[in-house]
């Protein structure tokens, strides 16, 4: 049995000078057994946010100092730290293990804003795999709103962003028609999206009629300090975490429910007093003495904001993420996930509540009702279904919204021999390919280095490899020409203080164990490019739809120029954007409007044939031979 050890922690915006009750102002004293890391006991005390990388020590994110009792370095630490850092007791949390009494501080690492893309690009025209091809209508399009166009610098063919969904004109019609009979407005019923991925989460409260946007709540996805991949998470789920994994997303999507809520609450108030002469109230009371007839109208505002500021008004709500991050959120057992033959426990579309989705977590914010035959308590929750442990709800969405899930019943006569091909990059690398009529799926652990580690976006690692090759900086082997391969190379740029608003300069290191992580990243997804176009016959492949956002920003001439994506591919690819929260939004109006049967659905999403490229005997050799940078 280990001993016990103190652990002194000094805080970096203290200084430790005086003392209460024995202990100094500024330091805090824990206890934990030798054997353990530091990492537990920080998470457990709120002294860090985590690691990355699930403890792998591949991120570096949670450097302590040891300003006594260091233990000796681990073969991980000196990898990752350099020698003078370790000769100043520098050591990764995730992975030291203290074996004496020790004081040590938290180094803080600085925080950079992580893009969330909510939009979905609007494509000029959608490309029907039998033949036909639909431009959008003038009344599709008098429901598209431009959203803010900020051009990413250095790309020449940023395609406008959109806020809203173009709709497909029969359901424009059909909803306009149904609204009209029930004596709705447009803006009188919503469904709300989610999208729930490994980095960030997404949700918009959209109008149903329309496909309107009406309101954003976006945040980091806190499972973040369990770590970054989905292998990470499992195993933390299968050490006891699960419960904990589930509340952190849970809490999102109550903060985002409510932030809805209370806007749906502020446009019943308007809708419902006639005039500006009605005291404002806090907390459902008046500021004041009210007449009566003042009280009588708050009384109507009361009741529209339980039969018509939620209840009645929105519709469903529809969830849509990875295989892991769906088990999670359920609290479903996830540990078949992380080990072979990688099998999901559930599949299939679940249909639950919200009083379901939110049971055990406690105190509820009170306007959102969710229990006791509340506004929320009865909404449906829709979760998208999965196509394997590593295709998930959030591909079946994009491929829902974009007209890409296979259908046995339509014929490829016109076109044979084409297909379309899917790719979401990120953490996770989930690929489609379909003709139509055949679909087959795979997926790849890409890592972090499509994210970014903090300091840089992946995209901008992709332009900024593109260009150093260019300049005979990088060769084709991913070798980094002296100083800088010992150095790395300084990247100046400027940031935007939060609280000043003021530009301050920042500079970081590209180095070149990130050129490695990238090049390896690239070489698997392009193997599995490579791999679903020969099993599908080697088609031609007339569009590449990439999801998510990292395909938003992505520079698809640098892609082309590093050989993440094949030259003779140029000219086909569009970045489609946030394609699973546009899909969640659709799978929920069509299921609650009774437009799309779930055993439909269902029969669709297992059309798709999943291949392992673990299993693959070609994926070793072309990853290996995609490992080298360049156009090819």
């Amino acid at each position: 049995m280990s001993e016990q050890i103190k652990i002194t922690i000094v805080m970096h915006d203290e200084k430790p000078k005086a003392h209460k009750d024995g202990e100094a102002v500024g330091e805090m004293t824990l206890t934990q057994e030798s054997d353990l890391t530091l990492m537990p006991v920080l998470l457990k005390n709120g002294l860090m946010d985590g690691s990355f990388c699930g403890g792998r020590g591949d991120c570096g994110r949670c450097v302590v100092q040891f300003l006594k009792g260091a233990p000796l370095p681990t073969g991980i630490e000196r990898s990752r730290l350099e020698p003078e850092e370790l000769r100043q007791g520098y050591r990764l949390a995730c992975v030291t293990r203290p074996k004496m009494d020790c004081i040590i501080s938290i180094v803080e690492t600085e925080k950079v804003d992580i893009p969330i893309v909510t939009e979905m690009n609007l494509l000029s025209e959608d490309i029907d795999l039998c033949g036909r091809i639909n431009n959008l209508s003038e009344n599709q399009k008098s429901f598209v709103t431009q959203s803010d166009m900020r051009e990413k610098a250095g790309s020449e063919n940023r395609q406008k962003k959109y806020s809203v969904i173009p709709e497909r004109k029969s359901d424009v019609i059909q909803n306009a028609e149904t609204a009209k009979k029930a004596g709705l407005k447009k803006s009188d019923r919503y469904i709300i999206a989610v999208d729930l991925g490994t980095t960030t989460i997404a949700m918009q409260l959209k109008e149903a009629e329309t496909g309107g946007v009406t309101d954003t709540y976006c945040e980091i996805n806190p499972q973040r300090k369990y770590g970054t991949d989905v292998l990470a998470r499992i195993q933390a789920s299968a050490d006891g975490q699960g419960e904990e994994l589930r509340r952190l997303v849970c809490g999102v999507i109550l903060r985002g429910l409510g932030q809805f809520a209370e806007n749906l609450f502020k446009k019943a108030d308007e809708e419902t007093l006639p005039d500006e002469s009605v005291p404002v109230r806090e907390n459902g009371k008046g500021t004041g003495v009210v007449e009566e007839s003042v009280s009588q109208k708050w009384d109507l505002v009361d009741q529209s904001h339980k039969e018509k500021g939620n209840a009645g008004k929105i519709l469903c709500m529809c969830i849509a993420g990875n295989t892991a991050m769906e088990h999670l959120l359920l609290g479903i057992d996830a540990s078949s996930l992380g080990r072979a033959p990688f099998v999901p426990a559930e599949k299939g579309l679940q249909n639950i509540t919200t009083a379901r989705l939110f049971a055990g977590m406690g105190a509820l914010p009170e306007n959102l009702h969710i229990t006791g035959g509340g506004a929320f308590s009865d909404m449906p929750v829709y979760v998208a279904p999965c196509m394997s442990a590593f295709v998930g709800g959030d591909i079946v969405a994009g491929l829902y919204e974009l007209g890409l899930l296979p259908d046995r019943q339509t014929e490829n006569k016109e076109r044979p021999g084409k297909a379309a091909l899917f790719i979401d990059l990120g953490t996770n690398g989930e690929m489609a390919i379909t003709d139509g009529q055949r679909m087959i799926v795979t997926a790849t652990a890409a890592g972090p280095a499509f994210e970014g580690d903090g300091t840089m976006m992946g995209t901008d690692r992709i332009a900024l490899t593109a260009q150093l090759l260019r300049r005979g900086i990088l060769d084709e082997t991913g070798l980094l020409a002296e100083p800088y391969f010992t150095e790395g190379v300084r990247i100046e740029g400027a940031r935007e203080a939060a609280a000043t608003g003021k530009q301050i300069k920042s500079s970081c290191y590209f180095k070149q164990k990130d050129v490695r992580g990238l090049q390896m990243a690239k070489a698997a997804i392009r193997a599995g490019v490579e791999i679903l176009w020969e099993e599908m016959g080697r088609p031609g492949i007339e569009k590449v739809f990439l999801a998510g956002g990292f395909g938003y920003y992505l520079d698809v001439e640098a892609a082309v120029a590093v050989g993440l994506l094949p030259a003779h591919l140029r000219g086909r690819v569009l970045a489609a954007g946030n394609t699973s929260l546009a899909g969640a939004y659709e799978l929920g109006r069509d299921l609650c409007g009774k437009r799309l049967d779930a055993a439909v659905l269902e029969e669709r999403t297992c059309l798709a044939e999943s291949i392992n490229l673990a299993e693959t005997k070609r994926f070793e050799g072309l990853y290996l031979k995609y490992m080298d940078l360049g156009e090819n």
